[in-house]
């Protein structure tokens, strides 16, 4: 049995053939945008994803001491609780906490006052020594001692006998201990930062107190 075929138009093959160029012209261009695209020109029309970091200055301390000795310090705070007046003598109701530290304190000065007083020269009136600041402050053991029938007896918490390990008596202690030490230290940075501008400078301290 034998088939007819029919005659494809012209005009068909045209198409087919002009959906082909079509399809690698597109291809083709897209590749040269990629290539001669200028990078400010793809970032401009390309998406962007933008970081945003704002910050704000919440204070500013302008520091003017002088640290002249650093100390080690080590040792004990002792917090008790005592129970009411007409039962403060029965052990049994009593709390005692011992807690063993350890911390840095800076002792200095404030500014100091230099006044010239002849050729090379000066007088420096150094104010009282005080205590600048503590740093790494650490409790090393924590020891209680409670009575058996003291739970109802008031006693500061560990915090608070924690930051009440640095006061004021503490620091009059060891500023008075380190009197003299804090005045040597005293003329011997004054007098090498004084020679550090004048070779020739001669320094009399008078010390507050």
């Amino acid at each position: 049995m034998r088939f007819l075929r029919r005659p494809v138009p012209l005009w068909s093959h045209l198409a087919a053939f002009g959906v082909v160029v079509l399809v690698l012209g597109g291809l083709a261009a897209g590749v040269a945008a990629g290539l001669l695209t200028p990078p400010w020109l793809a970032s401009a029309l390309g998406p962007q994803s933008v970081v945003r970091n704002e910050q704000v200055v919440t204070f500013i301390t302008k520091e003017e001491q002088t640290v002249l000795l650093t100390l080690g310090v080590e040792g004990i705070s002792e917090a008790e609780g005592i129970p009411p007046e007409i039962l403060k003598d029965v052990p049994v109701l009593k709390k005692v906490r011992l807690m063993q530290y350890s911390l840095t304190a800076k002792l200095g000065v404030d500014t100091v006052t230099i006044d010239a007083t002849g050729d090379h020269q000066f007088t420096v009136k150094v104010p009282p020594f005080t205590w600048i600041g503590e740093a790494d402050t650490n409790i090393d053991r924590v020891i209680s001692d409670d009575g058996v029938l003291s739970a109802f007896t008031a006693q500061m918490s560990e915090s608070e006998q924690f930051n009440a390990i640095v006061d004021d008596e503490l620091k009059n202690q060891y500023l008075s201990a380190n009197d003299e030490a804090l005045r040597n230290q005293a003329e011997f940075h004054f007098t090498k930062l004084a020679h550090s501008i004048d070779p020739d400078a001669e320094l009399t301290f008078e010390f507050a107190g």
